[in-house]
């Protein structure tokens, strides 16, 4: 938690400059919810018009104020917000949220308005949220910064954190939220993030105790990598964060030289980023309340095992259907519990799993309660969903059987309730039950428990690598191509630097040569042994199937000069006015998997490696996927267990196995080279790196290196 932030989110004196005598108006209604909710701490309203407010003395300026002020609250025009901002300063006040408009998203004008904003706030040494700002709340300390609809009516404090770039959306999420019972400690609206990022905001809450889980809404990051470093404080704490991000269909907008900036391009980063950091993306609002509702009192289940316990045969199959398309596993039962179960389930019920208990348990209301005391209790079961519809009549026995059953359970359960009438809800929401309305919506929230809970035990037993630079061979290595090539005046790096960067980074490399000539080529081939490659070396063409300028399987010195001459000739053919160096002579590399690894530099998380299947044909395919550097060991394990064709990494239809462990040695590799590159590298491809059966190792084939238009 950033201690900085203290007088912000808990301060012990409010100002509020621009304060209005009608409630109704927006500089009027922070005042009237601080004094409505009971806030403990002074509060000192600022209008030059007035002497006094609501029964509380009124000061000109906040200079004025005769005490210490912790926070600031502004609402006054635009352009009078820089001013009372430097006043802010003089008076020593270390946190302001403004709620003005007219800024950053107003156009140059208001560009210009809120740098100035920015420059004042950073010279005083003040944090600022906003401009363009809902505010915030603290429900807990009853600090209601705010001029929102969600600071209205009953304002309970709970163990859900909201922090969102949409006031509007944010508000809404809030008021629907409540309606399902929900109770929110922090309300928290970013705006226009002059100064205090998403990032810095979501921080700071998570950190707070009384806080179970955080809820975020972003539609862009200027700092992602300090929200990686906030999901990593939550996996260690166990706090989940469910975030929505919007924006997943957009393209990227430049063109990129490789195969991996142009799959970087679109939302794949945002999404292995998540994964990998145990980020829980909701791509719907039900599914971020949803899983807000399921870890504000679930504990984290021990395993994917899901124990399933209905009235409906049809609802079973249904959730037995999407647990397995999540990945979720519904163990068949014990003989134990199925022998346990037969006893008290009818015959014409089911006790495989799910367990179906018909509408006997209507008759009969210990069946209920066994029935489920005994899945819970099986060894196979890690969590449990409990489904039924309707049911009005009985709701208070079903809800008691509900609670008798759960009181001694360690494994958390989900009630799946459909057309549950609302005494039942609440009744359930006290007892410590989470209830959702649909079987796939239970399903979908167990997963989510199930998902953090795993990401979690991985980085708790992670051998974390440090996001730092290193003194290293490698790291002189990269650093001296690296300066070469800027001296040549070149931002692409070939097949033979791109090479010697992965050899010193242990990454094996087919042995190679660059030749000038056809006589040289015949002589590389004996050299080498046959049969060869030969493959134009050109910064103006990436490319070279696109450009005929590759010839495979060279076996003999003749056809290696006829070879050498057909590619170079097809190559100033596809453009003419290309700078070829030479032509690379590769020994062939034969069988195995082919394999795209990839280094994208990231403007929002920096340095992403990214993996795939299909070598050329990857961005045909676009089985890819993506993760922030440094690399540990389970995030490369992770990121290939997500590809749609893991499968033929591990084996298929009579291919052996592939060199799995050598492969993720690549991608921590890559990573490592990312970090030490500081920025140096736009882009990487090893494409391919062929990956031979377990125990053979893997090899790179071909590469390239984008270097950025400025950096270390």
């Amino acid at each position: 938690m950033d201690a900085g932030l203290d007088p912000f989110f808990r301060p012990r004196a409010i100002a509020i400059v621009g304060a209005s005598e009608d409630f109704n108006r927006i500089n009027g209604r922070p005042l009237k919810f601080l004094l409505d909710k009971g806030y403990a701490g002074r509060i000192y309203p600022v209008n030059p018009r007035y002497e006094t407010l609501a029964g509380l003395a009124c000061y000109p300026s906040v200079t004025a104020i005769p005490g210490p002020v912790d926070l600031a609250i502004v609402a006054v025009p635009a352009k009078a917000v820089t001013a009372a901002i430097q006043e802010c300063v003089a008076k020593g006040v270390p946190s302001a949220v403004v709620f003005s408009s007219g800024f950053g998203e107003m156009g140059e004008e208001g560009r210009r308005l809120e740098a100035e904003l920015a420059a004042a706030a950073r010279r005083g040494g003040l944090r600022l949220c906003g401009p363009n700002t809902l505010g915030f709340m603290n429900t807990f300390d009853r600090v209601l910064a705010t001029f929102s609809q969600a600071g209205e009516g009953d304002t309970p404090p709970g163990p859900v954190a909201f922090v969102t770039q949409s006031g509007a959306f944010g508000t809404a999420m809030v008021a629907l939220g409540r309606q399902q019972g929900l109770a929110f400690g922090y309300f928290v609206n970013s705006g226009n993030e002059a100064d205090l990022g998403f990032a810095d905001l979501l921080g700071w809450v998570v950190e707070d105790p009384r806080i179970k889980v955080v809820a975020g809404y972003i539609e862009g990051l200027r700092d992602g990598r300090k929200l990686l470093g906030v999901a990593d404080r939550a996996l260690e704490i166990g706090k989940p964060l469910v975030i929505t991000k919007v924006g997943r269909s957009a393209a990227g907008a430049r063109a990129a030289s490789s195969h991996t900036g142009s799959l970087a391009g679109r939302d794949r980063v945002y999404a292995g980023v998540f994964r990998q950091k145990g980020v829980l993306r909701a791509l719907h609002e039900e599914t971020l309340l949803d899983l807000a509702a399921v870890f504000s009192v679930c504990p984290l289940p021990a395993g994917p095992g899901l124990g399933i316990v209905t009235q409906s045969g049809g609802a079973g199959v249904l959730m037995a259907d999407r647990a397995e398309e999540l990945g979720l596993t519904v163990p068949v039962l014990s003989d134990a519990t199925q022998a346990t179960l037969k006893k008290i389930v009818p015959a014409f019920g089911a006790v495989r799993n799910p367990v179906d208990i018909t509408a006997q348990f209507i008759a009969d209301p210990g069946l209920l309660r066994a029935s489920l005391e005994a899945v819970l209790q099986d060894p196979g079961v890690d969590v449990a969903i409990f489904y039924l519809g309707l049911m009005a009549r009985f709701a208070d026995q079903v809800v008691a059987n509900l609670r008798e059953a759960y009181a001694g359970a360690s494994k958390p359960l989900v009630v799946a309730w459909v057309a549950a009438p609302e005494t039942a809800r609440a009744a359930l929401r006290e007892a410590g039950i989470c209830m959702l309305p649909s079987a796939t919506r239970a399903v979908d929230a167990v997963h989510g428990l199930v998902e953090f809970a795993e990401r979690r035990r991985q980085w708790l037993v992670a051998d974390h690598a440090r996001d730092a630079t290193t003194a290293s061979p490698a790291r002189d290595t990269l650093a001296r191509v690296v300066a070469a090539a800027r001296a040549r005046g070149t931002g692409v790096l070939g097949a033979p630097d791109t090479f010697t960067v992965l050899a010193a980074y242990g990454v094996p490399v087919a042995p190679a040569r660059l030749v000038t000539s056809a006589a040289e080529a015949a002589q590389t081939l004996r050299e080498l042994g046959g049969p060869i490659a030969l493959k134009v070396e050109s910064p103006d063409i990436l490319h070279k199937t696109e450009a005929d300028a590759i010839r495979l399987g060279v076996n003999d010195a003749e056809t290696a000069r006829r070879a050498f001459e057909e590619v170079v000739a097809n190559a100033r053919r596809y453009r003419s006015n290309a700078v070829i160096r030479g032509v690379l002579a590769q020994r062939m590399v034969s069988g195995g998997t082919e394999v795209v690894v990839g280094l994208h530099r990231d403007p929002q998380f920096g340095p992403v490696v990214m993996v795939g299947l299909g070598g050329v044909l990857v961005e045909a395919l676009e089985d890819v996927a993506f993760g922030a550097a440094p690399l540990t060991r389970s995030d490369a394990q992770a990121m290939l267990r997500s590809l749609r064709g893991a499968r033929v990494l591990s084996g298929v239809r009579g291919r052996p196995p592939a060199d799995v462990d050598a492969l993720i040695a690549v991608l921590t590799a890559v990573s490592r080279l990312g970090v030490d590159a500081e920025g140096a590298i736009a882009e990487l491809d090893i494409n391919p790196l062929i990956v031979h059966p377990r125990g053979g190792g893997v090899v790179a084939v071909d590469g390239l290196i984008v270097l950025s238009e400025q950096g270390p």
